[in-house]
């Protein structure tokens, strides 16, 4: 082929593409980009497709989208999100087809000026990638990813029941949506996930959801809207740490909010005690297994009363909202004998009483709840006349202060059970109930806490448990994971779940320790689960709840040998409550969970990933529950120096053990260095003294550690910072403990202190000095010896060294 005719031949074929390339301006036009008033961007492609980019602080970007001719949704369609109103500060610049937007601190999105997928960089390293644009099919709207087979998942809350089979969701396609039937209970439905990379993903919509994390080599998510016209919508949320990420994810959806300190001690039910028992609970019983319990020297800060309360019948679905007048004939004297014995009490309310309780108007039900269970009794969360009357009945009934009634946390069931209402159902607020029912959750915290409780003047602190959850409202409420079976299957899923709830926002998540019932066989757990679960690892969990039909859960009515186990536990927890209350501050305030996985604290360790079945307890121990009769646990230490908690032995890490687990035996781990702040053993946490406290100093390497305290009950940490913060140091080379004077306070707050310091791990501190003076340690059984340094003021700083050299001061 001569010259002329190639070049006659490229010319008309390149004619007959031109109308196909000007048809397809996506790829031949690029986008047009503005800069919006409120600091965003608004990218618009030649088909009509709009992205809109902003920024969130400096490490949060927000990416919406739409088709031709659809609007973005308003900011406060979802509270999900707390606020808008963050600073939004992008640089602009633009190279071969991309715009580059990014914020002060070095995090960048680059999009194609084309097809608008976009792609992001945090200090010049690549994170994630669209492959492609986000894409509109049928009723499906998905963004997809660059798929890299090493990167690690996690997140995302949990499934039914909690029952989740690995923290690593490498590899797998998950959906976390409300339930269809009846038997699809305590769903955590949080869109949120960390990546092994060092990022976070937080999609921003309420119709049900689809991530993929590797299956068949694809990466993305996508949402159903149904038909009702959803939004694309997402933050991506910059580390590197992903203790930052789920720190910053916190700040964009709301902080945990802090329970009282009495939600973390004991909590017993009166489950299986009801109108058919030979024992029906009433106002006598309740008040004679306390007295019979704390004689045996158990401790108990949390009564949960299960139906037997209620007016009208007292069952689960025959009764109403009210204090029945003869088992509770007086219901202001009951609470002032609940709080002379240091107790609070959940009142419960079952949603297929509300037909029944005052006030309630069939107008409050959905517009279809034929196919639901107590169809009479199926609120639509989304009508306002609802949520007011959902807390003023509580108000009404137990919680105005005026009243001197007991109830100090509400326990609302039932709410998982909607599922069969119609998708396309039209709700109160004028949307559809396939973009509602993942949010129902929302609405009920809303409606009882932000709404009720917050604007009530009451000072407590606000305890709501839900059977589910969804983003955002962990800063009204928390869940706990249903009607779980006693068995060692459920167990494992159960402190997986846990773990999977901390990465998702909720710390404060419980469970019924021990499992709820196993409905072929009607019982609860036989004595050794309920010594390895109800008790040892119920301990180690945010919300200790033993609770459930069958067996007792109360310790007292099993074998002595059990009770044995009983007692050590609870000490325990209760002597570990400034350690774990301490935690629960942090938590509250960054997001960073009590129970954490391996995996938020090494991300970079294949066996983090792994060992999702043991975990860190605050910043210092590793707890890993035996979850079967006896034998042994694998444990994977990680680098540095342990201490065996029960033996005291050092044990270096970097390894995996196979540690010897007999019945009641819960392998336990201390870092070294770390410094352990602990109480006298009291019957409840408002029996505590707090002018008296020991720290456990594990020696063979320094560390830190802080003592964060308040009132234990009201609000003031958080609206008035009343709160008060000792630091803890040890430092090895110098053999020195440094207290540090305690900064900020609190209504009723000591001004002295007396301290005791146990040592583990160091003979040296056989001998020390204090402001000049020595003081002689006496051994304290295995491997450790305990000094009496007396009362000194909190304001002061003290710092405790061994004898060689010479070391004890106090100096302001």
């Amino acid at each position: 082929m001569n010259l002329a005719l190639r070049f006659l031949l490229t010319f008309i074929f390149a004619l007959f593409l031109l109308p196909l390339t000007a048809c397809d301006g996506s790829r031949s036009r690029a986008a047009e980009v503005r800069a919006q008033d409120d600091g965003s961007y608004l990218f618009t492609a030649a088909d009509g497709r709009r992205l809109r980019v902003r920024a969130y602080g400096e490490h949060m970007l927000r990416l919406q989208s739409a088709r031709a001719g659809e609007d973005f949704f308003a900011d406060d369609r979802y509270e999900m999100v707390e606020r808008h109103d963050w600073p939004s500060r992008l640089a602009l610049s633009e190279s071969k087809g991309e715009v580059r937007l990014g914020t002060a601190e070095g995090l960048t999105v680059i999009v194609d000026k084309q097809s608008l997928a976009a792609r992001f960089e945090e200090a010049g390293q690549a994170l994630l990638a669209e492959s492609a644009p986000v894409s509109w099919r049928d009723n499906t709207i998905a963004t997809r990813f660059t798929y890299d087979p090493a990167e690690h998942f996690t997140g995302l809350g949990h499934g039914y029941f909690a029952r989740a089979e690995s923290l690593d969701l490498r590899g797998r396609k998950v959906r976390r949506n409300y339930g269809s039937s009846h038997l699809e209970q305590a769903p955590l439905i949080v869109p949120f996930y960390l990546s092994s990379k060092g990022y976070g993903v937080f999609l921003n919509s309420t119709f049900a959801n689809t991530f993929n994390f590797g299956e068949d080599s694809n990466y993305g998510f996508a949402i159903d809207d149904n038909g009702f016209g959803g939004r694309m919508d997402y933050f991506f949320i910059a580390g590197p740490k992903l203790g930052q990420v789920l720190d910053r994810y916190t700040q964009l959806t709301g902080r945990p909010r802090l329970p009282m300190k009495a939600m973390f001690g004991l909590q017993l039910s009166d489950k299986g005690h009801d109108h058919n028992s030979a024992t029906p609970s009433d106002e006598q019983w309740w008040r004679r297994k306390v007295a019979e319990h704390r004689a045996a020297g158990f401790p108990l800060d949390h009564l949960v009363n299960d139906n037997r309360w209620r007016a009208a019948g007292g069952q689960r679905c025959v009764s109403k909202l009210a204090w029945d007048p003869e088992r509770y004939p007086d219901p202001e004297a009951y609470g002032a004998w609940l709080k002379a014995k240091g107790l609070v009490m959940t009142l419960d309310f079952n949603r297929c009483i509300a037909q029944f309780s005052d006030g309630w108007k069939a107008a409050f039900n959905l517009p279809e709840s034929d196919n639901i269970d107590f169809a009479d009794s199926a609120p639509d969360l989304t009508n306002a006349e609802f949520r007011r009357w959902f807390w003023d009945i509580f108000y009404r009934t137990a919680f105005d202060p005026a009243l001197g009634y007991p109830g100090e946390a509400l326990w609302i069931d039932e709410f998982d059970e909607q599922g069969a209402a119609p998708l396309d159902m039209v709700l109160a607020n004028g949307r559809s109930s396939a973009e509602m029912r993942n949010y129902w959750f929302f609405l009920i915290a809303k409606a009882l806490v932000q709404q009720g409780w917050d604007k009530s003047g009451i000072e407590r602190r606000p305890f709501v448990w839900v059977r589910g959850m969804t983003a955002g409202a962990q800063r009204y409420a928390t869940l706990w994971s249903g009607d779980i079976e006693p068995s060692y299957k459920d167990m494992r899923s159960q402190i997986r779940g846990m773990q999977l709830a901390g990465l998702s926002g909720f710390p404060f998540w419980g469970h019924d320790a021990g499992g709820f019932h196993d409905w072929e066989r009607g019982l609860g757990p036989d004595d050794p689960m309920y010594v390895q679960w109800s008790m040892a690892y119920g301990s180690f969990a945010p919300i200790w709840k033993p609770h459930g039909m069958g067996q007792s859960r109360w310790p007292l009515d099993r074998p002595q040998s059990v009770q044995t186990f009983a007692h050590y536990y609870a000490r325990l927890r209760y002597e570990l409550m400034p350690y774990l209350y301490s935690a629960a501050h942090r938590a509250a305030a960054s997001g960073l969970p009590m129970a954490r996985p391996m995996l938020l604290a090494y991300p970079r360790e294949e066996q983090a990933w792994k060992r999702d079945l043991q975990y860190l307890w605050g910043d210092d121990f590793l707890v890993a529950p035996n979850t079967a009769d006896d034998g042994e646990v694998e444990v994977w230490l990680p680098e540095g120096g342990w201490v065996d908690y029960h033996s005291r032995a050092p044990i270096g890490g970097g390894r995996v053990l196979k540690v010897p687990a007999p019945l009641g035996t819960l392998p336990l781990f201390v870092r070294q260095g770390a410094v352990i702040p602990r109480r006298d053993y009291a019957l409840s946490t408002a029996f505590v003294d707090k002018s008296v406290l020991l720290l456990e100093v594990y020696a063979g390497a320094s560390g830190c550690g802080e003592l964060i305290e308040d009132d234990d009950v009201s609000e003031g940490y958080r609206k008035r910072g009343e709160i008060q913060r000792t630091a803890l140091q040890y430092d090895q080379p110098s053999r020195t403990l440094t207290i540090g004077a305690a900064e900020g306070s609190y209504r009723g707050a000591p001004t002295e202190r007396n301290y005791k310091v146990r040592v583990i791990g160091d003979p040296a501190f056989v001998c020390a000095e204090i402001n000049g003076e020595k003081l002689s340690a006496r051994t304290d059984g295995d491997n450790a010896l305990l000094l009496d340094l007396g009362r000194y003021p909190l304001r002061e700083t003290l710092q405790v060294r061994a004898c060689d050299p010479p070391i004890l001061q106090a100096r302001d």
